[in-house]
């Protein structure tokens, strides 16, 4: 397990990859021995000496953890030296301390009702808590044992008391056999163990930042948070190391108020929940104040623990000159106060929500306030399938996976548990167990669109990126077209990605190249069948929307058009300053009808790639860069470059 070069082990045991779980420990043990290594993260070092408590939360059975941390000290610590110092602290005596003190290594537990005194601080390194059992502990203790990572495999391992759970799984037995002894036994009523503490299960402590799919960076910077907030309660480093302030944004149901209580539950600290738009309900500018301030009292006598202001966009900013400014000041002037310097908050991390960040008082992003930004997107087909396997349990097949994709394009996480919840009523109004058909079924309509529309789009989709390879302006990474639509919606139903090769100048000829790539789907249509449809043009998105804005850009502020003169450019403004300047307006005309003759000239060369790329993608659906580029390298023609337009007079 450890690594040659640092002698550090693998941070935490369940990101092995498969084959390298080879542990004579029990599946209930090796979930324990998750948890614990989790918690012991910076103990994570061959040969440290350290005596470490762990406090434990209600989701605790003694025995199963003992083993767990005797084989993770097992590890750490050299085999000769190590006599087995794993304790309670209720059960300590003057022989086992003096047996930590002598092997300088010992692990303690702290049940949830031992209240840890301050000789045990005094005696131990640090005071860690104890993470709870998490889904990701579960599959990776069932694809250790070879069992299938199914829901109801997880849901199992996560509810059964762990009581249970470690006398099914014995060593005489195979994994199978005590999962199905365990299931065919009757659950008895909660019955309180051997502390006098009633076991309760993770279900009700709410999800993990293992069950949030969708989120991107924010999964990687709350696994630095609780990390970190790790160190500082075990005394490595100052609160001042510790990121106290994040400002997340996304459209309203994409998952910030879950993600807000996953990562508390990751943290294993409490979560206060203060609403900007509550506050202001308090009612006069004084309530709103106090109600406020009370907040931050609250996350003061809990620290360390996490402050969630959802909706803080509401505050404002100080710009505005409404009647309401002035009440406004106040409160944006009384939230910067609470929010400066790490001593009036130490140990209180703040988490802002909001839809728009852009509306929200600059002075509030400052560094040592909310200066981190992250950006929460409406979840990708990836991400919208494990929302859909975390809600559901459900595995689909390839064609209603392709289906789900696309009927839920542009849902967030909100409407897929809403689509999970309508499946599951019409599953019981049928008497039967949840499936793909139930979902299905629950899906917006679809319209399987006929042959010959396929065609178009695959020749539009097909002309960009026979443009883009032949004008050298970047690569095409990925491009795809729908067979079906949603019925009564307007939305793509075919795209090209693009990656820039390598950085390069943004001279006027990169900016023609784009513009001749953003029309090379109109080219293709005119080329093939004398004309373009509507989906090219109107929308901001739209291809030709594109390519004129960035001709106006070209022209009218970037200094390369017919005059060195610059200018601030504003996208929303740029329709108003073709209107306002028919000069600017011809000049943009003469550069989109100069790059669209030129992509046509492109298509009609390169008409035999043109027709492969569009049939491999009229078969596949999909098609990755490399293979576009391996079938345009196959059937173009060796032309004269049309890298280098000629130019007009006077240029």
């Amino acid at each position: 397990m450890p690594t040659k070069q640092s002698g550090k082990r693998l941070r935490v045991p369940w990101r092995k990859k498969l084959g390298e779980n080879d542990l004579p420990v029990t599946l209930p043990v090796f979930m324990a021995y998750c948890a614990v290594a989790g918690s012991l993260r910076s103990w994570n070092r061959l040969g440290t000496k350290s005596i470490v408590t762990l406090v434990a939360s209600d989701d605790f059975y003694y025995p199963v953890f003992a083993e767990a941390a005797r084989f993770f000290a097992s590890q750490i610590w050299h085999s000769l030296r190590f006599h087995g110092n794993v304790l309670q602290w209720s059960d300590k005596n003057f022989r086992h301390e003096a047996e930590a003190l002598r092997d300088e290594r010992a692990i303690l537990f702290a049940s949830p009702l031992y209240e840890i005194q301050e000789d045990d601080r005094l005696l131990s390194d640090a005071v860690v808590p104890l993470g709870p059992r998490s889904a990701r502990h579960a599959e990776a203790a069932l694809r250790r044992a070879g069992l299938p990572v199914t829901s109801e495999n997880v849901s199992l391992l996560l509810t059964e008391p762990w009581s249970r759970l470690s006398r099914a799984f014995q060593d005489r037995r195979s994994p199978l056999q005590a999962l199905e002894r365990l299931r065919s036994l009757p659950k008895p009523a909660p019955a309180p163990v051997a502390d006098g503490v009633a076991e309760r299960t993770p279900s009700s402590i709410g999800p993990t930042l293992s069950h949030m799919h969708g989120f991107g960076d924010l999964i990687e910077w709350g696994y630095d948070l609780a990390k970190d907030i790790a160190d500082f309660r075990a005394g490595i480093i100052p609160w001042r190391d510790v990121e106290t302030g994040v400002l997340i944004s996304g459209p309203p149901g994409v998952g910030k108020t879950m993600f807000a209580s996953a990562l508390a539950n990751s943290c294993a600290i409490p979560l206060i929940y203060g609403s900007a738009s509550r506050w202001q309900e308090a009612g006069a500018l004084d309530a709103h104040l106090t109600a406020m301030r009370k907040s931050f009292a609250e996350a003061m006598e809990q620290a360390p623990s996490i402050l969630f202001i959802d909706e803080i966009d509401v505050i404002g900013n100080r710009v505005e000159t409404d009647r309401n400014s002035a009440y406004m000041r106040a409160v944006i002037t009384a939230l910067l106060q609470l929010l400066d310097g790490f001593e009036r908050r130490e140990g209180v991390v703040v988490l802002g929500a909001c839809n728009h960040p852009d509306i929200l008082d600059s002075a509030i992003k400052r560094p040592g306030r909310l200066d981190r930004h992250i950006a929460v997107p409406l979840p990708d087909a990836g991400a919208r399938r494990s929302i859909l396997k975390f809600h559901s349990g459900v595995t689909m097949c390839t064609a209603d996976y392709e289906l789900f994709d696309l009927a839920t394009e542009g849902l967030t996480g909100a409407d897929i548990e809403r689509l999970v919840r309508d499946a599951k009523r019409s599953a019981r109004r049928q008497s039967q167990r949840l499936n793909s058909e139930h979902i299905v079924s629950n899906l917006r309509p679809l319209i399987k669109l006929p042959e010959a529309y396929l065609r178009a789009l695959a020749i539009h989709e097909a002309g960009h990126a026979v443009v883009s390879y032949e004008v050298g302006h970047s690569q095409v990474s990925c491009m795809r077209i729908s067979r079906h639509k949603v019925d009564g919606e307007i939305r793509e139903l075919g795209y090209v990605e693009y990656q820039l090769p390598v950085p390069q100048r943004r001279t006027r000829q990169f900016f023609e190249n784009a513009i001749a790539t953003f029309l090379g789907g109109i080219a293709a249509e005119l080329e093939v069948f004398g004309s373009f449809a509507d989906g090219a043009g109107g929308a901001d998105g739209a291809d030709l929307n594109r390519a004129t804005d960035l001709a106006t850009a070209l022209e009218g502020s970037l200094g390369m058009g017919h005059t060195l003169v610059t200018g601030r450019f504003e996208q929303s403004e740029s329709s108003n300053l073709r209107l306002y300047l028919p000069e600017l307006r011809r000049e943009v005309h003469d550069i989109l009808e100069t790059q669209l003759a030129r992509a046509r000239a492109t298509i009609r060369a390169q008409r035999p790639a043109l027709d492969a790329v569009a049939d491999r993608l009229l078969e596949a659906g999909e098609l990755a860069g490399e293979e576009v580029r391996e079938i345009i390298g196959h059937h173009r023609r060796s032309i004269v470059s049309l890298a280098k337009p000629s130019r007009r007079g006077g240029m």
